[in-house]
């Protein structure tokens, strides 16, 4: 079993974080999320994920087959994970996403959940929800059109908004996911807002954080920070006061902040990964698309599964065990892999 760790480093800012003393969640019993990634492949080119050139994907050889996510699933399930998220890069290009789903459907009383950039929904959506998923979200960092283009590097937003109607039609609250980049689309966040108080929808305002290589993340990633703080002052400055809600309201075990907006159907949500990192309630593992069980999306304490995969469930679970021990105190200030290739 191949093993690596990352010593953690200082974050970006010097806002309100974690006690020193807290050793955090490194116990395998504090687990019980898995994200599996399906593919590092993307159909985008967001300026925040990956740098101008684009990246080299993985071969799809190496890629974990249908049988082998099977059998690391059935293994978490063993061990209490109740809650399967399915990332990517983008999950729809994989195209026995629907196969894999099946195969989770079979596990007794789990969560299956996607995230995904919404391109392919209208289409898709109905035979995800056949299949056995239980949600969805959607990944839209502006609601115009051009930067919409700017952003993801040529996406068209039509078939996103197009994706989110047809999914809310038959998943519950569809949650969308914006990634807030100051001078890119903060002035953007009361136009979000307003979609939530219309639609039965968490709109979930994420700080940027700067992963891998890209023309933002290689810039000045602190200049792009808009804390969780600001994004509610922003808001409030709009709409008036939020108020905060149980984050059991929302399905999942997601780290967001529930806010309720007056007036309004949908919620808002704050994931403030940076300015107040939320290390000590972190309850999930991350599987890339290769089969590399990863602690945390920035560092890098991972065991290879891949190898593992024909072994006794033992072998499989001790690896898990070791990757949660891996979980640090406080995660560092930038991640040394691309979120396309770790999972989101």
């Amino acid at each position: 079993m191949t093993v690596s760790c990352a010593i953690p480093l200082p974050i970006l800012d010097d806002g309100p974080q974690r006690p020193v003393h807290a050793l955090g969640p490194r116990s395998l019993a504090a687990v019980r999320m898995l994200r599996i990634s399906l593919t590092d492949r993307c159909n985008l080119r967001c300026r925040y994920c990956m740098p101008e050139e684009g990246v080299a994907f993985e071969p799809k050889e190496k890629l974990l087959d249908v049988d082998s996510i099977d059998r690391i699933a059935r293994v978490a399930h063993g061990f209490g994970v109740r809650h399967f998220k399915l990332t990517g890069g983008e999950p729809t290009l994989r195209p026995d996403l629907l196969e894999v789903i099946r195969n989770l459907r079979r596990l007794p009383e789990v969560d299956i959940s996607m995230t995904t950039n919404g391109t392919r929904l209208s289409r898709m959506a109905e035979s995800l929800r056949s299949a056995g998923l239980d949600r969805l979200t959607i990944s839209i960092d502006s609601l115009r059109p051009d930067r919409y283009r700017h952003i993801t590097g040529g996406g068209r937003l039509g078939p996103v908004l197009e994706g989110f109607e047809a999914s809310s039609a038959i998943f519950p609250a569809p949650k969308l996911n914006v990634v807030v980049m100051r001078g890119v689309n903060h002035d953007e966040l009361s136009d979000f807002a307003r979609f939530a108080m219309h639609h039965d929808s968490t709109v979930r305002f994420i700080e940027f954080m700067p992963l891998g290589h890209s023309p933002l993340a290689d810039a000045d990633p602190e200049a792009v920070l808009f804390t969780a703080e600001e994004i509610v002052s922003e808001i409030e400055d709009s709409l008036g006061t939020l108020v905060d809600l149980d984050s059991a309201v929302d399905p999942g075990i997601g780290p967001a902040r529930l806010m309720a907006i007056p007036g309004g159907r949908g919620r808002i949500g704050l994931i403030h990964a940076m300015s107040r990192p939320f290390c000590e309630s972190c309850n999930r593992l991350r599987l890339t698309a290769t089969g590399t069980l990863r602690s945390c999306l920035f560092d890098g304490g991972e065991v290879e599964l891949a190898p593992l995969v024909a072994s006794d469930d033992a072998v499989i679970r001790g690896a898990f065990a070791s990757c949660a021990a891996f979980k640090p105190e406080v995660h560092r200030g930038r991640g040394e892999r691309a979120m396309s290739s770790i999972g989101g």
